[in-house]
């Protein structure tokens, strides 16, 4: 049998979504085939270039897609003896972790995979902390994204500042409603400032009539994105002078790494695991916080936005910050890719 991946997600709208269709992009373009499996509801709007090819439950038994492949990938925990099951066909078996939803009983699954796919440092000392993670021989595969990076050379701000704000996948769930008043603060409190926001099929109807309310205040200083697709996305990263991103807490980060590969700045809390590639007054302001633990150790934010709103409007009243930070937004990305590009080497061993 042919080489081929198989990768079993919950193919919505989400990071960790996009973090699967990256892997199965990355297999196909080495030369080995992959599919990617959809479980529970499957919404066919995420990627183009996967959205008709997952194969659903009731197109095909998991057990006999399964047997098609000779390694599977994970991107959230399931029951052990799913992962025995198809350990017993002589498939291997890999899950890559999404921290934020690793529950206290996940440990005997966990612990059954031949290989454990490590995004983040923290992570890795997180899960090491709890349980040993050695006998699922860990890979460190420091999360990257498939976009070329991109360094301003002398990357002027333009005259009139957009600051930019992601909206889509699971970012309005990791974020609360005073987001909005940043949006407020920037449009009141600067004059060459405009704002931008992209938003995906999970914005609620609230957010909208405050965004609507905005737009009746301020005119065209505020533009609504609606449901991006991948490529506009970047386009839009490309746009902007600076991202804020303000999630309450974080798993595969792949908004500011994705600003980060097209040139522009991030503004975001101090924290992990934003703080392993965004580095302050260099390539992003990273604002202090007040965090709160699980039982993992995954921090989730419980500072208010006043502190963040007030560096936020100091940091756009200041044009040779901004510059200056686009100007080395690639730090520690070439550096970042060779790791994650090692590690998919050794997850093929």
């Amino acid at each position: 049998m042919a080489d081929r991946l198989g990768i079993i997600t919950r193919y919505e709208q989400h990071e960790v979504t996009q973090a699967a269709v990256h892997l199965a992009t990355m297999s196909e373009e080495r030369g080995t085939s992959a599919s990617i499996y959809g479980t529970g509801k499957v919404r066919r709007d995420v990627a183009r270039a996967w959205d008709s090819k997952v194969v659903t439950s009731k197109q095909q038994h998991l057990a006999s897609w399964a047997q098609r492949c000779n390694r599977i990938i994970w991107t959230h925990v399931p029951q052990q003896i799913e992962v025995l099951s198809v350990q017993g066909m002589g498939v291997d078996t890999v899950l890559l972790l999404n921290w934020e939803e690793i529950a206290r009983d996940d440990e005997h699954a966990i612990l059954s995979f031949d290989k454990v796919i490590i995004p983040h440092r923290c992570i890795a000392s997180a899960l090491q902390r709890r349980w040993n993670l050695k006998p699922v021989a860990p890979v460190m595969m420091p999360w990257d994204v498939p976009v070329p990076i991109t360094r301003r050379e002398n990357g002027e701000p333009h005259k009139d500042l957009c600051a930019y704000f992601p909206m889509y996948d699971s970012q309005p769930q990791r974020l609360d409603q005073a987001v909005f008043s940043l949006m407020h603060k920037v449009l009141e409190e600067t004059d060459n400032t405009n704002v931008m926001v992209a938003c995906g099929r999970k914005w609620s109807l609230s957010s909208r009539r405050i965004v609507k309310e905005l737009r009746k205040q301020f005119g065209g200083r505020i533009v609504l994105v609606l449901r991006p697709n991948i490529l506009q996305r970047l386009t839009l990263f490309a746009r902007a002078d600076l991202t804020v991103w303000a999630p309450r807490f974080e798993s595969f980060g792949l908004i500011g790494l994705s600003s980060l590969c097209m040139g522009t700045p991030v503004i975001s809390w101090d924290v992990q695991p934003q703080s392993e590639f965004l580095k302050g007054w260099k390539n992003s302001v990273m604002v202090p916080a007040v965090t709160e633990e699980n039982w993992l150790g995954v921090p989730e934010v419980k500072s208010g936005y006043t502190a963040f709103g007030d560096l936020l409007i100091s940091t756009l009243r200041d044009k040779s910050l901004i510059a200056k930070m686009k100007n080395h937004t690639d730090h520690g990305l070439s550096n970042r890719r060779r790791q994650f590009e090692a590690g998919w080497g050794e997850l093929h061993r």
